[in-house]
């Protein structure tokens, strides 16, 4: 086990470490020259594309689909809470039995959210006609790395084998559309930049 463990640790740091390369490599490309003169604040910007900005009312398409747009936090929940069994795991840490029931609860939400958005995105026509097989592979991975970590959570024995799953997983995210992880953050600070500068952010409510 403590060779698995450490083997989890690295393949942790190499995610990150490959993640950041491809921000960096993603920065690379450069930036077009702004020539016209600034309108607003580009630090506004990114403040409201990171904050308010990130609102279900404040975004047509989520505002239009509420219910995956709750499906897909449910869903960030579930695996936030997975990570947090899997450090547990990891640090060979008794979590209390409160915290165990709300992140049992956080799991098996994030779960049930998970396969409902792949449904939705098997059954629906435009999404399907639109995904590509990494899309339907990330969700699949995910929704057993979740569903592993609930287990664990009731039968330690199964510890050995979520732990195996996790480095296959870490190892997968840069490869794979999880990678958004990282790259959602990036690309709502360049949205709010370039935004910002321009008084399109924040936006303002419409006078009548």
């Amino acid at each position: 086990m403590t060779v698995l463990k450490w083997a989890v640790i690295l393949s942790g740091l190499y995610s990150v470490v490959a993640l950041t390369y491809l921000i960096f490599k993603a920065r690379s490309f450069g930036r077009r020259t702004a020539y016209s003169t600034p309108q607003g604040s580009p630090s506004r910007g990114v403040i409201y594309a990171l904050g308010k900005g990130m609102m279900p009312w404040e975004k047509e398409s989520a505002r239009l689909h509420i219910l995956t747009y709750m499906g897909g936090m449910l869903y960030h929940i579930g695996i936030f809470a997975g990570f947090g069994v899997l450090l547990a795991g990891i640090l060979s840490v008794e979590i209390p039995p409160l915290l165990r029931e709300a992140l049992r609860l956080c799991l098996a939400l994030g779960l049930i959210s998970g396969l409902g958005l792949l449904l939705k995105r098997l059954l629906g026509p435009h999404g399907r006609r639109l995904s590509l097989p990494d899309d339907f592979g990330a969700n699949i991975f995910v929704d057993i790395f979740i569903a592993a970590a609930l287990v664990t959570l009731s039968k330690p024995e199964v510890t050995f084998f979520f732990l195996a799953y996790s480095i296959f997983l870490l190892i997968y995210i840069p490869a794979g559309k999880i990678r958004h992880c990282f790259f959602f953050f990036y690309s709502r600070l360049l949205f709010g930049l370039f935004f910002g500068r321009r008084d399109v952010l924040p936006v303002r409510p419409v006078e009548r």
